[in-house]
């Protein structure tokens, strides 16, 4: 246990943790019972604290995922809590029982607790705000094809623990990015808030993860010289104000609406022609996109949608009205995705049983919609350019 004495002579008493560790428990309520503190400060956001401490687990609403585009988001958020509740489940501890434990004997002992950490959702967004498509897509791959829990052991954990600069160092080289939002701004976010918390309080104690103990002293330092955190700057997620990939997206969509309205234009004075050209486009479009749901082994009444709609949506630029959007949407409303489907995904070890996951196949069915849609509007765009 680290101490840091304030300039406004409050002592604040940092514990390091590891999340998953049995001694980390013991710890936390010893640490109370001696020091007594004034306030109890956990790392942890609202979102966090409530889903800790509430018996009824939180469960993830994919239908909002889904409207909202937020399924990468949702991804890793998904792949690191089930890689943490794997270690947890082999240590034989839950993720977060140092904290629950830290509020419990806290809630005992009539102290206050301070939740100092930043929101969970802000983390990811700004992370993902950093990352390009290929930092993503290499985040993705390193985490689902990452080295089994069965490394990690006690032992391990307890080196995590009193080494942790090591670890952190390691975080650092490989991406620096990762370490930037989910350590350094959290260590000033922390920092700051603690900061805040301890003023007309002689004793602070403060539950954190081991990795962050050293960065928040460095912060605390600095702001008792005078330096200032933008702790609202940490709290923004910016919208990128350009973008290559939405600059091609909406230039290949503009040009595709040119080219069909133009077609349409010229075969006004040829009712064959623009018979043609309307049928095409309708059995291309919207039956590539059918024959994606079910290949996909969605519902018929998902592949109906995905014909009726594709057409249609193939010309509009938007996100959530994408063919994808609406065919997960229907099919989610007749597929229940169980928490099962949730902790398996990452663990399949057939084809077999990554077809039968209900979370997997919502994926699919949203993914082949899209690209059979988007196959049957370059197929017409083709088509339409040598007829003109």
């Amino acid at each position: 246990m680290k101490e840091y004495r304030t300039k406004h002579n409050s002592t604040i008493y940092l514990l390091g943790t590891a999340h998953v560790s049995k001694d980390s428990v013991e710890s936390v309520e010893k640490a109370i019972e001696e020091i007594e503190p004034d306030v109890v400060a956990v790392e942890l956001d609202q979102r966090r604290f409530l889903s800790l401490i509430s018996r009824d687990e939180k469960k993830i609403d994919f239908k909002e995922v889904i409207k909202r585009g937020e399924f990468l988001k949702t991804f890793l958020y998904l792949i690191l809590s089930q890689s943490q509740k794997e270690i947890g489940e082999k240590l034989g501890i839950k993720p977060g029982s140092e904290m629950k434990k830290a509020i419990e004997v806290a809630n005992s002992k009539n102290i206050p607790i301070a939740l100092i950490d930043r929101d969970i959702e802000i983390t990811f967004s700004r992370l993902l705000e950093k990352l390009t498509f290929k930092d993503k897509i290499n985040l993705l791959k390193a985490l689902l094809t990452e080295e089994d829990v069965g490394e990690v052991n006690e032992e391990l954990l307890k080196e995590m623990k009193e080494n942790p600069e090591k670890f952190i160092e390691m975080l650092k080289e490989l991406s620096p990015k990762i370490y930037d939002v989910f350590v350094d701004e959290r260590d000033k976010f922390m920092a700051k808030t603690l900061y805040e918390v301890s003023k007309g309080k002689e004793k602070v104690l403060a539950i954190v993860g081991a990795g962050h103990v050293k960065g928040i002293i460095n912060y605390l330092s600095k702001l008792d010289n005078g330096e200032e955190i933008d702790i609202y700057e940490l709290l923004k997620v910016k919208k990128k104000r350009f973008s290559l990939a939405k600059f091609l997206g909406y230039t290949i969509s503009l040009a595709i609406i040119i080219i069909f309205l133009y077609a349409l234009y010229y075969s006004l004075t040829n009712p064959q022609l623009l018979k043609m050209l309307t049928l095409n486009w309708i059995l291309f479009t919207g039956g590539l996109s059918a024959l994606g749901v079910i290949l996909a082994r969605g519902r018929l009444l998902t592949a109906l949608i995905a014909f009726v709609s594709a057409p249609i949506t193939t010309l509009i630029p938007l996100p959530f009205v994408a063919v994808g959007t609406l065919t997960a949407l229907v099919e989610l409303k007749f597929t229940k995705i169980s928490e099962e489907d949730i902790n398996s995904l990452f663990k399949t070890s057939s084809i077999r049983e990554l077809l039968n996951n209900n979370l997997f196949k919502i994926l699919l069915v949203m993914t082949l919609s899209n690209l059979g849609a988007s196959i049957g509007v370059f197929y017409c765009m083709g088509k339409f350019v040598g007829l003109l």
